[in-house]
């Protein structure tokens, strides 16, 4: 109950004040603290009041979302009740999944480790994405879709509605599942992908990094692995190496090709010293003084599909009779009319 308080967001005086004033400040408090029971009729009222479904209150915890929390990528504009509304959410997505997954009997991939020592620089997760990229068999190509690339070796990417200035989460439940939460509501392709990627530099190298590191450069270190993994560093030699002069143009075209965007590669050429400091600083002073290239600059082109798979197993699991109707509208947050008109069997 207190769960379903803090992700809608109100104190205890403000449910009780939503449901009419039928119960007191008091009684809320000890109903949260397990000291009274509310009545059937109470209970319907608080799950109108908390917007969920009576079986949410019934619903065993699986896992300490304390325990998960390794990462928590956010603008400093998100307040801390939204913080922890934000933190009951995941919580309550990553519960659904693995339950979905449990009735369906899923095989949990093995994230395999990778061996390295204590990581302290830009030039440590560089050699580390390329460790990831040789054992996943990547090459030097592109990733053609990031998502797919962590759920068949071993991470589940679940997606939540979230205040705009949250990108992503990862942590590891109950150490068992590698775990990558995203804002269902950030739709730039190019930055999405790299929050993918900045979220399993944390899931496979947190515990290894210099313990002298702050947070702030562990961030830039993940992302330096993110940039390493979108788009390996002898590809940008190869492309770039030997111009003085490097069109917007040609930036595009390769950021469509790897999925990056432009920012990320110029930000990598100047870490490789293909870019000037000098050069670095006037382009982007001429971006930020120049809203048609800022525009053009940060606009999305790569075309990734971000697939549902929380979605495709409830309906797969309902099509099979393993769950009701009503189960799956629990599970999807939905109407039990909704998940009918949605449902289609062959």
């Amino acid at each position: 109950m207190r769960q379903a308080r803090i992700k809608a967001q109100l104190s205890m005086e403000a449910l009780c004040e939503r449901m009419g004033s039928i119960v007191s400040k008091q009684a809320i408090s000890k109903y949260e603290g397990a000291k009274m029971m509310p009545t059937s009729t109470i209970l319907i009222a608080l799950a109108e009041a908390l917007n969920v479904e009576l079986c949410y209150f019934f619903r065993p915890f699986t896992f300490d979302l304390g325990n998960f929390d390794v990462s928590f990528r956010k603008k400093s504009s998100v307040g801390v009740k939204e913080v922890s509304a934000l933190k009951v959410q995941i919580q309550d997505d990553i519960e659904r999944y693995l339950e979905i997954e449990e009735i369906l009997g899923k095989e949990k991939p093995v994230l395999n480790n990778i061996e390295t020592g204590v990581l302290k620089s830009t030039t440590d997760m560089e050699q580390c994405a390329k460790r990831v990229r040789e054992q996943w068999g990547l090459g030097k190509d592109g990733i053609a879709n990031v998502q797919d690339l962590l759920e068949a070796n071993g991470i589940k990417v679940i997606y939540t509605n979230a205040h705009e200035g949250f990108d992503g989460v990862s942590g590891v439940v109950n150490g068992l599942h590698y775990i990558i939460v995203l804002n269902n509501e950030k739709n730039h392709t190019e930055r999405r992908r790299l929050t993918s990627i900045h979220e399993l530099g944390h899931l496979l190298f947190n515990d290894k990094f210099s313990a002298e590191l702050t947070p702030h450069e562990k961030e830039n270190l993940c992302n330096a692995f993110a940039n390493e993994m979108l788009l390996p560093s002898e590809t940008l030699q190869l492309y770039f190496g030997e111009k003085s002069k490097i069109a917007i143009e040609e930036l595009i075209t390769l950021g469509e090709t790897f999925g990056i965007s432009v920012d990320a590669i110029v930000h990598k050429l100047h870490n490789m010293g293909l870019v000037s400091e000098k050069r670095y600083r006037s382009f982007y002073i001429r971006k930020n003084q120049n809203p048609l290239l800022k525009k053009k600059v940060e606009a999305t082109r790569y075309k990734e599909t971000k697939t549902n798979r929380f979605e495709a197993m409830v309906y797969s699991a309902l099509a099979q009779q393993l769950i009701s109707t009503s189960k799956a509208a629990s599970l999807l947050n939905c109407t039990i009319n909704k998940v009918r008109q949605e449902l289609d069997v062959i």
